[in-house]
């Protein structure tokens, strides 16, 4: 009897992975091959500079992934725009003595100089979500959907570099979620919200000055209201 709900179980997965597009299948594996090297970073003691190697290495992936699919093209772009620009609110956050990196490499106003292709990685994944949830299940889920996913994934990723020593915070107003201010998680699902709605403009350039806009807004934002809550 187990083996018949297996085999039920494989076949209704295997229905499901061929339903999607195959450029839902290529982000899902973009994704996997992301967290493969981020567990790499974050579960073994490897040298800093693997981290730009390894951006470096997700966003010629992504380059790939854009070239053959229009839908995630404009996504791809408005990531990498906004990706440039959030160094600015990268340098607010470490101006507060809040976020800290470590300084042995190469950097870009106080940010590693991966963190645009970084943010490039995270905005195009969530942005893509949104699309496809909007084909899917309408404007509220693209909205919400890509909010509290980027809560819980990027909130892991925050939590994992800490203990690789990619980057940590040392303090943070009103609390902390383990090693990740409240007021990070909280700034990431509100700008996530917004993603959707830029995305859907389908202009990529001005759609990464703001999409940059709206991070400096959450950041800057959610650390002043947190702060005047708890100091």
């Amino acid at each position: 009897m187990s083996g018949i709900r297996e085999t039920t179980a494989s076949t209704r997965l295997a229905g499901h992975w061929n339903a999607l597009l195959p450029s839902d299948r290529q982000v899902i594996g973009w994704i996997g091959v992301n967290l493969l090297v981020f567990g790499h970073v974050v579960l073994f003691e490897t040298p800093l500079w693997l981290t730009y190697v390894y951006n470096g290495l997700l966003y010629a992936i992504g380059i790939g992934i854009a070239i053959r699919f229009s839908d995630v093209r404009d996504v791809f772009v408005l990531g990498s725009v906004a990706g440039v620009l959030e160094v600015g609110v990268d340098a607010f956050l470490v101006s507060t003595g809040s976020l800290v990196y470590p300084d042995s490499l190469p950097m870009l106003l106080g940010s590693p100089l991966y963190m645009p292709l970084s943010w490039a990685l995270v905005i195009t994944y969530f942005g893509y979500l949104g699309r496809r949830l909007d084909d899917a299940a309408g404007p509220i889920a693209a909205t919400v959907g890509p909010s509290v996913s980027a809560m819980v994934l990027v909130g892991f990723f925050e939590y994992g570099a800490h203990f690789a020593g990619i980057w940590r915070y040392e303090f943070a107003p009103f609390a902390m979620l383990g090693t990740v201010p409240v007021f990070i998680v909280a700034a990431e699902g509100v700008m996530f919200a917004a993603l959707y709605w830029l995305v859907r403009l389908r202009r990529p350039l001005l759609g990464g000055v703001a999409f940059a806009a709206v991070i400096t807004v959450s950041y800057v934002g959610s650390y002043t209201l947190f702060a005047a809550l708890g100091g």
